[in-house]
């Protein structure tokens, strides 16, 4: 059982966490969806790679799944960028309300 967030426990956002949610999405995530579709184009056949009767049967079809595949993926890295930028604009003004909200004597 996660006992990070038990119910009743006091949880606290920091511009600095983040910040780290954000280089773990530009970091993590996104290399590795663009390391698999780029492994896309390692799985292509070349004619007649499933024999002159294999082509006919399934080459077209093994195709559009693998186009179909490198669009999904693209779709991922896209809604990375997206979470990246709003996880940025996040930061920016979470960072902006800690720096109000800090007590300054005068």
């Amino acid at each position: 059982m996660n006992t990070d967030a038990v119910p009743g426990r006091d949880l606290y956002v920091t511009s600095t966490a983040i910040a780290a949610l954000r280089g773990r999405v530009d970091g993590e995530i996104k290399v590795a969806l663009t390391f698999v579709k780029d492994l896309v184009d390692a799985t292509s056949v070349a004619s007649p790679g499933f024999g002159i009767l294999g082509d006919a049967v399934i080459g077209g079809t093994y195709e559009d799944i693998r186009q179909w595949a490198e669009m999904q993926l693209g779709r991922a890295e896209t809604v990375c960028d997206g979470w990246s930028a709003a996880l940025a604009q996040a930061e920016a003004n979470w960072r902006a309300a800690e720096d109000a909200s800090k007590v300054r004597y005068v």
